[in-house]
């Protein structure tokens, strides 16, 4: 769900060891600026088309240190990965993949020099994801809330398993039923995933 942009520090890993994320992390979302934008509320697959726009850089909440300067803009869910520059906070972007399903504008902002490679996550990786995105209030451990789930993740460290993840799929559930649709960004550390905040 896309709150709030957290540099993806030091956090709990098994056993309360602390264990880093692989690399920093910020969270951004991407607007076109498209006078003629339609959002799909009900697209079962991703509605892409190719524009250029701007990617807000939010604030990390934990205090740590604003993106600034070259950075690399990552959409793992749309398979998207161009470098950019922040400046004032934003990133401008000549063109992006734009989804135009409700909620799925999220892109992960790594260091300049970061050489992310999209990766399938380990079927281990995957129910860890599930567990994390499960402890989040919103979804109150309804493991229907997970139906349709969208996961797409980076490697960032050379070794071929995924270190950050993004999801596609209900953001909030309530009397039964999924009250909207969102994104969860998610960082491993150790054998643990924990929700970037």
């Amino acid at each position: 769900m896309l709150t709030g942009g957290s540099l993806a520090a030091a956090r709990g890993g098994g056993g309360g060891k602390q264990v880093p994320a692989a690399s920093p992390v910020w969270v951004g979302s991407f607007a076109s600026g498209a006078a003629n934008r339609v959002v799909c509320t009900d697209c079962a697959v991703p509605d892409v088309i190719a524009r250029g726009g701007k990617v807000r850089v939010l604030t990390p909440a934990d205090g740590g240190a604003a993106a600034s300067g070259d950075v690399v803009v990552v959409s793992p869910l749309l398979g998207a990965i161009t470098p950019g520059h922040v400046e004032a906070g934003q990133v401008a972007l000549v063109w992006w993949i734009d989804d135009a399903r409700d909620s799925d504008d999220g892109v992960l902002v790594l260091p300049a020099g970061a050489k992310p490679q999209l990766v399938i996550p380990t079927k281990g990786d995957d129910a860890e994801i599930r567990a994390a995105i499960l402890r989040n209030e919103t979804l109150a451990g309804i493991k229907k809330a997970l139906a349709k789930l969208e996961v797409g993740a980076i490697d960032v460290d050379g070794d071929g398993r995924a270190d950050f993840a993004v999801t596609y799929g209900c953001s909030a559930w309530n009397d039964g039923v999924c009250q909207a649709r969102g994104q969860f960004f998610l960082a491993r550390h150790g054998a643990r995933w924990d929700e970037i905040e």
